[in-house]
This record gives C-alpha cells, structure tokens and sequence, in this order.
C-alpha cells in the first residue's frame, strides 16, 4: 500500500488497476478542484464534515455515497478527523486546483 502525505491529511493508495481505490484520512480541508478527466464516488467512513460542490454544500453521511462527475469543482471540509474511500475510474493525474488555503495552486 502506497501512503501519500498531503497538506490536508494523507491518502493511502488501496487498488490501482482497472480503477483507483483510496483511503483517503482529512485533518482539514482540501483545495478547491475539479478533475479533467475521472469521476470519483466518495464513500465517508468514519467522522463527520461537508463536501462542497459547486454551489451546493452536502453534509457527509458515514456510509452514504457521493458521486463528483467529471469538471464538478468540489472541496472537503472536515469537521472532525474524516475518513473517505474514493473510487474513481481513472488513475490519473487530472486535478486543476481553482483556490488552495496550502498555497499549491
């Protein structure tokens, strides 16, 4: 298992063949993005927080999916340590950061 830090938490990489399976562990939020080229569900697991997508904030129920299509600007805001399994159907390198608290923009 591949584990990635990241200024937000880190993400362990769980299945990289067909399509990419993540474990993702968020301590504080992620940049706001959207992705070019991959869909991606968001499965939370454990915690609590919110995804933002677009206009639209939707608070994250444990077990309870959430589907970001392909160019949906999207961001991760933890509430408390937040663990999310993310599956996407490319493995790929596509995210264009639009704003980033960790200055990686």
């Amino acid at each position: 298992m591949k584990k990635i830090d990241k200024p937000w938490g880190h993400e362990e990489v769980l299945l990289e063949d067909y399509c990419l399976v993540k474990r993702l562990v968020l301590h504080d939020e992620t940049s706001t993005h959207y992705h070019v080229q991959r869909n991606e569900v968001l499965i939370p697991v454990s915690g609590s927080g919110v995804i933002v997508l677009g206009n639209n904030t939707v608070s994250l129920q444990p077990l309870v999916p959430v589907f970001v299509p392909v160019g949906t600007v999207h961001r991760i805001v933890p509430h408390t340590s937040l663990v999310i399994i993310e599956v996407s159907d490319k493995n790929i390198d596509d995210v264009v950061r639009v704003s980033d608290k960790h200055h990686r923009v």
